[in-house]
């Protein structure tokens, strides 16, 4: 009986870490999109900031 325990255990172990590793990763997908968005929208709003002290005017949206 205990090998059957532990065979058990062991298996909910390996599918529990393999749940947590692919969460990890998801995580991980998200946090790079995240960022590659935040960074566009950095490079855009500096475009227009750029536009505004050249001309002393708003950038067209």
């Amino acid at each position: 009986m205990p090998i059957i325990l532990d065979l058990l255990y062991r298996e909910y172990c390996r599918a529990r870490l393999a749940e947590m590793r692919k969460q990890l990763l998801i995580a991980a997908e998200r946090f790079e999109a995240l960022e590659a968005d935040y960074l566009l929208s950095d490079q855009s709003d500096d475009e227009r900031t750029a536009a505004h002290r050249k001309t002393g005017r708003s950038a067209p949206h």
